[in-house]
């Protein structure tokens, strides 16, 4: 079951130490994880089981910044229900869609979902060069790239997708 709500102090504490065990994701502090406001939370068996967070970004673009499974979840189908609900409030509401990942599985969703994908984060958006210059200004996640940058250089390269809205034309 996927729901749109915060995620509680419990859940915020276990989503920040899984995000520490991955090269995809920097992470976050539990505040930053507490303060989001845009979160679908996947459940199974009434417990926390997933958790999708979506950011609104300057001039109209959301970024699907967060995508995890706790792995006793994974191949359920979760992250793929996740990230379809993310896309689709995102589009509802008009907004252009970014993501930046180096999972197999979030590239895959990224692809199925027709965004423009590059290797080169030059051809991000100005809002996301605003955004990411801020939030890597976090010391937390500095502390974690370097911690982490083993891991991350003998990963997969990171790539970030756009889809650009477009209203649907009548005629």
């Amino acid at each position: 079951m996927v729901i749109h709500r915060r995620l509680i102090e419990s859940e915020a504490a276990l989503l920040h130490e899984e995000l520490k065990t991955t090269a995809n994701i920097l992470g976050y502090t539990v505040r930053e994880i507490l303060a989001f406001e845009d979160v679908l939370v996947a459940e199974a068996d009434g417990k926390f089981a997933a958790a999708c967070v979506s950011k609104d970004l300057l001039f109209g673009w959301t970024d699907i910044a967060v995508l995890y499974v706790l792995p006793a979840f994974r191949g359920s189908g979760l992250g793929t229900e996740l990230y379809t609900e993310a896309w689709q409030r995102a589009s509802q509401r008009a907004r252009h869609i970014f993501t930046l990942s180096r999972s197999p599985q979030v590239i895959h969703l990224m692809k199925r979902f027709g965004m423009e994908i590059s290797g080169s984060l030059w051809k991000a958006p100005l809002a996301v060069h605003l955004h990411m210059n801020r939030h890597m200004m976090s010391l937390y996640r500095l502390r974690e790239a370097i911690r982490k940058s083993g891991q991350i250089k003998n990963s997969v390269p990171m790539v970030g997708g756009v889809k650009r809205y477009r209203a649907e034309t009548k005629g």
